[in-house]
């Protein structure tokens, strides 16, 4: 009987979540319109997401946010930034790490979602890594973004990975970007999104979501044929911090 009650209870803070985020997309519909409008109009959007979807979400799931000691501060845009993939919570966190306009690159099936991937496929850049010519879409707004100062953010991994899995493979897209436009790159590690709200069902709940900005890595610490080398050196800078928090 008491683990039937703990799953009804995960169930429903995982369906809770799913109306909290719904709430404000369709209360601030009419901003997020104004804010789809045109890249004169996206710091409106990403003001949004930031100052009103982001902290409502984490409100209302009990997940209030806070920097680890030895966090650095985010440089002046534009970067790439980079962090790893673990739960639905990951988005909200890093609107709210970012105060300045960031845009995400994502994936295409989040521009399916009702109603939130209108105004998502309009405001990130959609990628379907299995697609070479999407993949090459990808470079091209990504340098009409940085034209026009925007960092961009994107998960390496490429995807959710297993619970297990502490880090999975990175893809080689943020660092190739970084090495061509010659950004600096900041990684940044969460450590508590994947046991708040994980992709298992009859695990999570409420509590601190706890991450570390790490140094940032300048551009042209690696050249444009190193992109192996760059993306390692991040991973195991990535993986060393979160295994160290397991100790």
């Amino acid at each position: 009987m008491i683990q039937f009650v703990r799953n009804l209870g995960y169930l429903v803070y995982k369906g809770w979540f799913y109306l909290v985020t719904a709430i404000p997309v369709v209360v601030c519909a009419p901003l997020l319109l104004l804010g789809v409008l045109s890249e004169r109009t996206y710091p409106l959007l990403y003001w949004v997401a930031r100052s009103i979807w982001s902290p409502f979400i984490l409100f209302m799931m009990g997940t209030p946010i806070r920097r680890v000691e030895g966090s650095r501060e985010l440089p002046k845009p534009p970067f790439v930034v980079v962090a790893n993939h673990t739960s639905m919570l990951d988005i909200m966190l890093l609107l709210r790490i970012c105060k300045r306009p960031v845009v995400f690159v994502g994936k295409e099936e989040l521009g399916r979602i009702w109603l939130f991937g209108f105004f998502y496929k309009r405001a990130a850049i959609l990628v379907n890594r299995s697609n070479k010519e999407s993949r090459k879409r990808v470079y091209e707004r990504v340098r009409h973004k940085l034209h026009h100062k925007r960092s961009i953010a994107i998960y390496p991994e490429g995807g959710v990975p297993a619970v297990s899995v502490d880090l999975d493979r990175f893809k080689d897209g943020a660092f190739s970007m970084a090495l061509e436009h010659e950004l600096p790159l900041i990684p940044i590690v969460n450590f508590d999104c994947k046991k708040r709200l994980n992709w298992e069902l009859f695990e999570g709940g409420p509590g601190i979501l706890r991450y570390k900005i790490l140094e940032t890595i300048p551009a042209n610490t690696f050249k444009g044929d190193q992109t192996e080398d760059f993306k390692q050196y991040v991973r195991n800078r990535m993986l060393e911090v979160l295994k160290s928090d397991e100790i």
